[in-house]
């Protein structure tokens, strides 16, 4: 296949938007086709509204929908996991990313950090992302990259400057209403992307853009096997 294939592997329904929603909308625009990946149902998460686990699982699978369809993702897949980082199925997801990863063969993934990100559930995305890949036995020419939530990083690997997307990244967060009606996610990172943008070279004599995200690159070192696929 000519074009590019990618799947993005998140925690929550809104990971990616916040995360990396301007490059979403960069690599639709560039003709990559893009498949979300979705562990945790959101179940338990900020809730002004009230509604039952259940009732606000299935608000956010509506949300999740509506902003992928503002960033142009052609498809989005629900593992349906509760919301707790201690009481998702590891292996029933595992075995789900391993059967979409050797289906979508994908040239580049992303993830949440499995290491820097302060969110348990964040973290536990990206240790079965990274896994998954490796059982999968895909090569993924583009690699395997991990954005920012909870947590800035003090060094990264890629900067991707996302002026014309900005707008198109405020939108898809705005959809998930029933998160942003509590917590300003969209200014949040906004600030958060202007800051990457403004401070990303000490050496430059002008920025060269006015919104950035950064990731880093996950690497799969042989010492990595030892400890980290061993459940605690």
């Amino acid at each position: 296949m000519s074009h590019n294939n990618v799947v993005i592997i998140s925690a929550h329904p809104d990971d990616m938007e916040i995360g990396m929603g301007g490059t979403v909308a960069k690599l639709v625009e560039s003709m990559a086709v893009i498949t979300s990946v979705v562990v945790t149902n959101g179940g338990r998460s900020s809730n002004p509204f009230a509604l039952t686990e259940q009732r606000m699982a299935e608000v956010r699978r509506e949300e999740a929908l509506r902003a992928a369809g503002v960033l142009g993702v052609k498809d989005v897949i629900f593992c349906d996991e509760p919301d707790a980082a201690d009481e998702v199925n590891a292996t029933a997801v595992k075995r789900r990313l391993v059967e979409t990863l050797a289906r979508l063969r994908p040239t580049e993934v992303y993830t949440l950090d499995e290491e820097l990100d302060r969110h348990p559930a964040h973290r536990l995305a990206g240790k079965l992302a990274r896994e998954s890949v490796l059982e999968a036995g895909i090569h993924l020419s583009g690699g395997i990259w991990a954005y920012e939530i909870w947590g800035p990083f003090a060094t990264w690997d890629r900067l991707e400057y996302i002026d014309r997307y900005a707008a198109k990244k405020m939108a898809a967060i705005a959809e998930h209403h029933s998160q942003v009606a509590t917590i300003p996610y969209g200014e949040g990172v906004l600030g958060l992307n202007r800051w990457r943008a403004v401070f990303a070279d000490p050496k430059a004599s002008a920025p060269a853009g006015l919104y950035a995200e950064v990731f880093r690159r996950i690497t799969f070192s042989p010492l990595s096997k030892v400890g980290k696929d061993n459940p605690r």
